[in-house]
This record gives C-alpha cells, sequence and structure tokens, in this order.
C-alpha cells in the first residue's frame, strides 16, 4: 500500500492532521487511529483516499497489507450488492451524517458494518466504519427463527390466546378462532369451556382455577366441539402473569390441534392391540397344537408299539380298538384346530346385517330336542339393539355354543332358565346370555374358562372347545367377552359385539 512518500506508522499518526483537523494537537489523532472503529477521508479534487489504524482494524489487515484507495474500497472491499446503496450514502451526504448498513471483505470473510457518511466544506468527505457483525447476525437468526416458528406455528396448527384474570374473558388470535370455527375475537371462559367435551370439562376448569390462584401452568389434551360441531381434538397450555404483589394478573397460553395426531396414535394403538392380540393367539394356537398332536402321536406310538409285542389275538383287538379310539380323537382335534385357524380368515368377510331375534330362534330350533328334554324357559329381548352389522356364521355359532353350555351344564334341582339380552352402553352393543345352571368357581379355574379342552363338570358331551372358540371368534372381530359366575347359582356372559 502507498499513501505517501512517508512511513506507514506516521501517516496513521499524522493522516487527520492533514485533513479534518488542522487545528488539533497530534494526541487527538492517536485517539482517532486507537478507536474501535474505522474512519477514512476522501479528497474528491485530488482522489486521495485516507484511513485510520482502525478502519485497518475493523478488516483485520495490517495498513501494509492492503491498498489505500477509494477504488480499491469500492470494486474489492465492499460487497457487489451493497455498493450502490453506498455511493448514493456518499453522493447524498450532509454534515450531519447518514448511516446505512454495507457488508465488507474483512481477513476472515464478509462481515457486516455500520457506515456513516459527512460531507465538510470544500471537496472532502468523510465516513465512519463500525463493526456490527455479531448484532445483525443476531438479528438475522432472530429474524429467521421468527419466520421459521410462523411456519412451524402454521404446520402444528398452533394459535394463542389470553385470559384476563379479573374479567375472565378470552382474547383469542385468529388462528384460534379458526380453530374453533369462531368469529369474534373475545369469549367468556365459561363459552369457551362450552366447547369442551363434558367428560373433559371439570378437568379443564379446575386446571383454570389452579392456574389463576396459585399461578400453576397446566398442559393438557381435551377433545372439543367446534362451533360448526366438528369434532376435534386439541391441546391446551397455559402460564400465569404474576405481578409484583404475587397475584395472577393473565394467564396466556396456547391452543394447538392434534386431531390428526390424536386420531393416528388410536389407530396405530388399535393396531398394536390386534397384532397382539393376533400374536398371542397365534402363540396359543401353535402351543396347543404342538402339545396336543404331540400328546397324541406319542400314544399312537406306543399303543403301535404294544400291538406288535401283543401275542394273543383278543389282547390285539383290544389294543386295536384303542388305536381307532386315538385316532379318532386325533381326527376331531385336527377338525378343531382347522376351524380355529379359519377364524381370522372368514373375520375378514364382509360383515352384514342380522336380525337377532330370528337367528336366535334359529338356534333354539336347532337345539329344541335338548330343550324339551330339559323343560328349559328360554327368553330374549332384543328392542335394545335389534340388529346388528356381524358375520351371520360367527354370531349363530356364538349363541349355539353358549345356549348349548347353559342347556348341557343346568342345575339338576330346578328348571333351566336362560335368558337373552343386548343393551347399549358408551357407544357399544352388547350381547348378554345368562342362566341359572351349575355356575363355574371363577377364583379356581376363572383363568382356565375360555382355554381349549378346559371342562369344570362331568358330561359325557364335554370337549372343552365351545367357549375357546367362541372367543376367538369374538375377539377376531374387535370385541371382547367375559364371565360372571356363582357355583350352584348361575353364570352370566358378556359380549362386547361392536
Amino acid at each position: 500500500m502507498v499513501i505517501s512518500d512517508i512511513t506507514s506508522s506516521r501517516v496513521n499518526m499524522n493522516v487527520f492532521e492533514n485533513t479534518l483537523f488542522v487545528d488539533s494537537s497530534s494526541d487527538l489523532a492517536q485517539i482517532i487511529n486507537a478507536a474501535d472503529a474505522g474512519i477514512w477521508t476522501f479528497n474528491v479534487s485530488t482522489k486521495k483516499a485516507t484511513w485510520s489504524l482502525g478502519f485497518y482494524k475493523c478488516l483485520g489487515y495490517e495498513p501494509d497489507e492492503i491498498e489505500c484507495s477509494h477504488s480499491n474500497f469500492v470494486e474489492n472491499l465492499l460487497y457487489h450488492e451493497d455498493k450502490n446503496a453506498f455511493l448514493a450514502s456518499v453522493k447524498s451526504s450532509t454534515a450531519h451524517g447518514q448511516a446505512i448498513h454495507i457488508r465488507l471483505l474483512t481477513k476472515t470473510g464478509y462481515e457486516w458494518f455500520q457506515s456513516s457518511t459527512y460531507k465538510h466544506a470544500g471537496s472532502i468527505i468523510s465516513g465512519t466504519l463500525i463493526n456490527i457483525h455479531p448484532y445483525r447476525s443476531h438479528l438475522l437468526q432472530a429474524a429467521a427463527v421468527s419466520n421459521a416458528l410462523t411456519v412451524t406455528a402454521g404446520l402444528a396448527k398452533l394459535a394463542g390466546w389470553e385470559m384476563n384474570a379479573a374479567s375472565k374473558r378470552l382474547l383469542l388470535s385468529n388462528e384460534a378462532l379458526e380453530i374453533l370455527q369462531l368469529q369474534r375475537p373475545e369469549v367468556t371462559a365459561d363459552r369457551f369451556l362450552s366447547f369442551i367435551d363434558p367428560a373433559y370439562r371439570t378437568m379443564l376448569h379446575s386446571a383454570f382455577e389452579a392456574c389463576l390462584q396459585s399461578g400453576r401452568p397446566f398442559e393438557l389434551e381435551v377433545r372439543l366441539r367446534t362451533l360448526r360441531n366438528s369434532a376435534l381434538w386439541v391441546k391446551i397450555k397455559a402460564v400465569a402473569i404474576i405481578s409484583d404483589q404475587g397475584e395472577c394478573q393473565m394467564v396466556k397460553g396456547i391452543l394447538q390441534d392434534i386431531h390428526l395426531t390424536k386420531h393416528r396414535e388410536d389407530e396405530l394403538v388399535t393396531m398394536l392391540k390386534g397384532v397382539s392380540h393376533q400374536n398371542s393367539r397365534l402363540q396359543n394356537f401353535t402351543h396347543i397344537a404342538a402339545h396336543n398332536l404331540r400328546s397324541y402321536v406319542g400314544n399312537l406310538r406306543s399303543m403301535i408299539d404294544l400291538y406288535e409285542e401283543a401275542e394273543c389275538r383278543d389282547e390285539r383287538q383290544e389294543i386295536f380298538a384303542q388305536i381307532k379310539k386315538s385316532g379318532n380323537n386325533l381326527n376331531a382335534t385336527i377338525e378343531h384346530l382347522n376351524e380355529i385357524a379359519k377364524i381370522d380368515f372368514d373375520a375378514s368377510n364382509e360383515n352384514t346385517p342380522i336380525d337377532l331375534e330370528a337367528l336366535f330362534k334359529n338356534v333354539i330350533n336347532v337345539l329344541q330336542s335338548t330343550v324339551q328334554a330339559t323343560q328349559a324357559i328360554i327368553t330374549s329381548d332384543f328392542t335394545c339393539c335389534p340388529s346388528v352389522y356381524y358375520l351371520p356364521a360367527y354370531l349363530e355359532s356364538i349363541f349355539h355354543n353358549l345356549l348349548s353350555n347353559a342347556l348341557k351344564y343346568h342345575h339338576p334341582g330346578r328348571v333351566p332358565a336362560i335368558h337373552c339380552e343386548t343393551k347399549m352402553e358408551n357407544g357399544h352393543v352388547y350381547l348378554t346370555v345368562e342362566d341359572n345352571g351349575l355356575g363355574i368357581d371363577l377364583e379356581k379355574y376363572g383363568h382356565k374358562v375360555f382355554g381349549m379342552y378346559q371342562t369344570f363338570h362331568s358330561h359325557d358331551s364335554a370337549q372343552g372347545i365351545g367357549l375357546f372358540i367362541t372367543r376367538n371368534q369374538v375377539e377376531a372381530m374387535g370385541g371382547s367377552i367375559y364371565v360372571e359366575s356363582a357355583v350352584d347359582v348361575g353364570t352370566k356372559f358378556t359380549i362386547m359385539l361392536l
């Protein structure tokens, strides 16, 4: 760099003494050069530029590393997009100065500076440079964060609200109005609570009161109905604004539409429950198949060995009869397992509307001989839900298994009485089958009631397969079954069909 024939150190000490500060002492030049800012001058007539030591320091250079000239500054150091703004500020400069933000190429890269330009008497123009890069970076980052938050809020469907502690009136943001489908931005707390599902209203009211009284923040997920009666899941967050005296002046918070997320969570939970049920049933089926078939095969092998070792004809005939009986039992077991294996496949078939009374009477007709033999009294009441969408084969099987069990295990000391009915609870259809038979000791056998080949009373035709199949059919349709029973009193099965 060439400023003059004087050495660079001397130039930087005296540069302003010979221009702007001709009536000042050299001490002022030292102060200027030591300032944490860059100062420059430009003589329009001679085209000579002078820079202070602070100017070089701002850019990260030593005085002899770059050329001190107006053209170098404008063409090489000044960012090209800021050139027009800088030249315009120089051209329109006054004695009071004009500040703009520009980018300059420092030794480590482009950084932001505040540039102020002053016009003096004659042909002298001067200016100052102050590094504002950290401030500008923070400003840009804040703007980026603000923009990101705005975008995120839009994507997340976030809305703001605030409630005056004294009047208990809520001021809703435009986003909150959109979520609730309202027009007016101000509503009372009671009006807001009226949108909340009754199941969550008391909980939310208590949370509001705790926030107002003790400043306790809250975050709740609740279900509501919008003005147009659309069901919606929302998340409500709130914090209290406390005065210097410790009193709550205001409650502020956000309202977030989480309906889609909640819906997908519910779908996932339902799916996982279904998978869990299927896995459990598959494991149970595999265990039963392996255990029972292995038992039959082992038994057959043993009897075949005995048959081959038997010496007399009568002994062989007796063993062969046992082999035949075991083979028949094996065939029955395979049929049972095949029926169980088909349950999930059949459950995928299309449901059809079923008249419960008509299906119920058909099943009673099939069991008519047993009904007459036991003189059973069978009643029904399907008025609460006369028909359901279900698989006809499954519902017929459920009726048949439960009714035949009630007849089979009736109490010998009284006439069998069986009653079936439907009821509605919380949007679900329930079917109950209740009898006054022998009953089951649930404390002893409760965990085995729906197991395969589990019997709790002696009966010639008892196989212990009916309730196992019934439970699998009900669960395959997404329902559930449970039993209430007392010994010598009777048994009641309750099935959630839908």
